[in-house]
Formats: C-alpha cells, sequence, structure tokens
C-alpha cells in the first residue's frame, strides 16, 4: 500500500522523511493482577491437633492437683506434726527459745494446732523457754480453758512468758494468765475480764416470713431453756442461764487472774467488768508486768532459763493443699465457725446451743 513506510532489510522502518512529526507510540496494555488466594482453611486434621491441645492442657492440670494431693498426704493431713522451725533470731542452736503464736478467734481448731506446738516445743530438750505470743479477743469458753490447762502441763518445767501484740483481751488474757510474765506493747489491748452468751431466736422469719409453725413438746419444764424458736427469752430464763452458765463461768475466770497474778480476788471482781485496757493502766492494775516490745520479752526469756544467748524460733507448717482447700471453705464460715451456706436443719438446731464465750466483741 502506497501509505506503509518503506521497510529497510534489517526489518526496522526507516525514519519518517524530514518534515513529517513523529507518530506517539501505543501504551503497553496494563499488567494483569495475580489472582487473590483463597483463605486458608482449618482441615480435620488442625480440628483434630486443637481438641488434642485442649485436652492436654486439662489433663495436665488434673495431674498437677493430684500430685500436690498426694505430696499432702504423704506430709501427714494432722495438725498436730510435720511443724518446721523458722528462725526469728540467729543464736546456738543447743539454746532455743520457742515462739507458739495464739492469734485470732479461740476455737477448737486452735487448740489442736496449738497443742502440736506445745509438745514440740515440750519434747525438744534444746528449747530452753516458751514465749506465746497473743494477738486474739479471746473465743469460746472451753476452748480458751483448755489452752491454758495445755500450756500449765504440757510445758511445765520450761519457763512460759507471754507477748501481747495488738489485742489480748478476754480468752486471750485467759491464755496470757498461764504464763509466769506477761509483757505487751503499749498499745496492746487487754483486759476484757468477763463471759458473754449470744443465743439466736428465730421465731419471727419462721413463723411470720415464711409461715412455719413451730410446735416443741417436753417433759421437764427448763428442757427446752433457750427455745431458738421461741420469740424471745422470759426474765426467768434469763435468771437461769446466767446462774447455771454465765456466773460459773465468770466466777472461774476471776479466780485464774487471782490465782495467776497473785491478787486478792476481790481486786480482781473490782477489774472485772469487762473493760478493757491500754498497756500502762494494765500494769498499774496488776494486770501485766511489764510495757515492752518482743525484744524485752525475748531478754526476760533468757533469764528465765539462766543463758546468754539462744536462737529463737517458731513453729509454721509447710504448705499444703488441705490447707489451701481448707482456707476456701472456711471462707464462707463466720469468725465462730458457721457455715453461712450450710443451714439445715440439723445445723439450725446446732445454734440453739448456748454460745458462752471468753470473747472481747469489740474486735
Amino acid at each position: 500500500m502506497a501509505d506503509e513506510p518503506p521497510i529497510t532489510p534489517s526489518g526496522v522502518a526507516p525514519p519518517p522523511p524530514s518534515g513529517v512529526p513523529p507518530q506517539p507510540m501505543a501504551a503497553p496494555p496494563p499488567a494483569l493482577a495475580p489472582p487473590a488466594r483463597p483463605p486458608r482453611r482449618w482441615g480435620a486434621l488442625g480440628v483434630f491437633l486443637a481438641i488434642l491441645l485442649g485436652l492436654s492442657v486439662i489433663a495436665n492440670g488434673v495431674l498437677l492437683v493430684v500430685i500436690f494431693a498426694l505430696v499432702g498426704a504423704i506430709s501427714g493431713g494432722g495438725i498436730e506434726d510435720n511443724y518446721v522451725e523458722r528462725v526469728v533470731e540467729r543464736g546456738p542452736s543447743s539454746q532455743k527459745i520457742a515462739v507458739i503464736r495464739v492469734a485470732g478467734i479461740i476455737d477448737d481448731y486452735l487448740v489442736e494446732s496449738l497443742r502440736g506446738q506445745m509438745v514440740r516445743a515440750a519434747e525438744d530438750k534444746r528449747v530452753k523457754a516458751v514465749i506465746l505470743r497473743i494477738d486474739s479477743p479471746g473465743g469460746m469458753l472451753t476452748a480458751s480453758d483448755m489452752i491454758h490447762n495445755d500450756v500449765k502441763t504440757l510445758l511445765a518445767g520450761k519457763p512460759v512468758l507471754a507477748a501481747m501484740d495488738g489485742v489480748a483481751a478476754s480468752g486471750g488474757y485467759y491464755v496470757a494468765c498461764a504464763a509466769s510474765e506477761i509483757v505487751a506493747q503499749p498499745t496492746t489491748v487487754t483486759g476484757s475480764i468477763g463471759i458473754i452468751g449470744e443465743f439466736y431466736f428465730l421465731k419471727g422469719l419462721l413463723t411470720d416470713k415464711l409461715g412455719v409453725q413451730i410446735v416443741t413438746l417436753k417433759m421437764g419444764s427448763q428442757k427446752d431453756w433457750p427455745n431458738m424458736f421461741a420469740a424471745d427469752m422470759p426474765s426467768e430464763q434469763q435468771e437461769y442461764i446466767m446462774s447455771t452458765l454465765l456466773k460459773p463461768g465468770y466466777d472461774h475466770f476471776v479466780d485464774i487472774v487471782a490465782t495467776s497474778r497473785k491478787m486478792p480476788r476481790e481486786k480482781v471482781v473490782s477489774l472485772a467488768t469487762g473493760r478493757i485496757f491500754m498497756a500502762k493502766e494494765a500494769k498499774e492494775s496488776g494486770l501485766i508486768d511489764e510495757v515492752g516490745y518482743f525484744d524485752r520479752a525475748v531478754e526476760l526469756a533468757k533469764e528465765k532459763a539462766g543463758i546468754a544467748q539462744a536462737r529463737v524460733v517458731e513453729y509454721v507448717q509447710p504448705f499444703r493443699l488441705f490447707d489451701l482447700l481448707a482456707a476456701s471453705s472456711a471462707s464462707a464460715k463466720s469468725p465462730l465457725g458457721i457455715d453461712l451456706k450450710d443451714l439445715r436443719p440439723e445445723k439450725l438446731a446446732a445454734l440453739a446451743s448456748p454460745r458462752v464465750m471468753y470473747l472481747w466483741t469489740g474486735f
């Protein structure tokens, strides 16, 4: 065709003749984007591996719990043994002062725990003296008396001193009276010599709120005194409880203080109004021997034992899974051991038993 440029032997079109404008080159076609990759899907093998991993985690957790349980069982479940010594103050191991902590509400569990520690201290010939480190508002009447008796019997022959921390009132002071000397910190709250009884009455709840009618049959006019299903406690019953429970317990407390502190009973009665004392006034009243800190109690223990140096130790139990489970189960209990989640009829009936205590309720 006449319009087409001639082709040279090299196959390249010659340049256009002069005077003819060059023609623009056509733009190359756009490059195609690569196709999108389809989303990765979990196959049957992946699902199986995920399930296997989850089961493995659960199995390892169960195995860990079992191992802890076996260790706790091997180490012993009793609270009277397996104590280890923690060094409070360094000194020669042949001459030791054992510190036994009386802490919290005094109940049956604390009685058994302290008894185990006292036996440990009594059987160790290297223990030359014992310090009862007390931080307790008291608790159950019988439990307080049992601890006092254990101190007097199990630790007989070794000097025993009491070192009061924040609170050593009522049953806490009752226990301190088993020691030959009592040292209280300047801010210690002590005293509260007396006895208290608490009783629960559920008639309003059961009858008025739930429509439950309680029928009590008895032979013996005083058989159901006090009756928790009654509306209240008549004055005749109050006098009965005061004379048969509270008065004997109060007199026993007064006698313990008078004997241990070598004070006339009349003077103890004048102090046994249930009132509390700070350390300075307690010393002036004769309820304690010295105002000082724990290190002063250690000095006195050395003097009583006739030694110049001593290793001060206290007894602790290593961690056991049993203790962790016990702590979690006790979280729903009141300070005196009532399970607030377990109010079956027999549990409610147990509340009818008089709760007579050497307890400072202001704690």
